[in-house]
């Protein structure tokens, strides 16, 4: 599925507000809650993944609307976005390297391979730094828009 017209106008809106970029459009976004999503996102215990221009969502994150439409956090969905642009920007084999050398390094460091070692050097990933802030900055910028 894609976002619906509101919610890519609203998010789009925030992503050249937020990069300071008037031309910035989204690109193509595909997001997916069906069974493989499922499959990776319990095997990973991870609310979403994205891999491209695709991101896969844990599917008990999708919601019906009163209209009853599928929805999405939107936090969540600006956090997966934050991701598809880090590829954008990277490249989709360097965004790989870099996130999977930059996790290995920091378990490393934990010198444990713990559950509570891998969720630290998880989130101790610059790419996850950078999406949690983006989603946060998201969260006060929506709050706060006269809309």
């Amino acid at each position: 599925m894609k976002l619906g017209a509101k919610s890519h106008r609203k998010i789009e809106e925030f992503f050249r507000e937020y990069l300071r970029d008037e031309n910035f459009t989204l690109p193509e976004i595909y997001f997916y809650g069906g069974k493989f999503s499922n499959l990776l996102t319990s095997a990973l215990k991870i609310e979403g993944i994205t891999i491209g221009k695709r991101i896969y969502i844990f599917p008990e994150n999708f919601w019906l609307s009163e209209n009853r439409l599928l929805r999405l956090d939107e936090e969540l969905v600006v956090h997966e976005i934050t991701h598809v642009l880090q590829y954008r920007r990277e490249g989709f084999i360097k965004f790989l390297w870099l996130y999977f050398k930059c996790y290995l390094t920091n378990l490393r460091e934990k010198k444990s391979f713990g559950l509570a070692a891998r969720a630290e050097a998880y989130f101790e990933i610059p790419f996850e730094i950078e999406a949690r802030e983006t989603a946060s900055k998201f969260a006060v910028w929506s709050k706060n828009r006269k809309i």
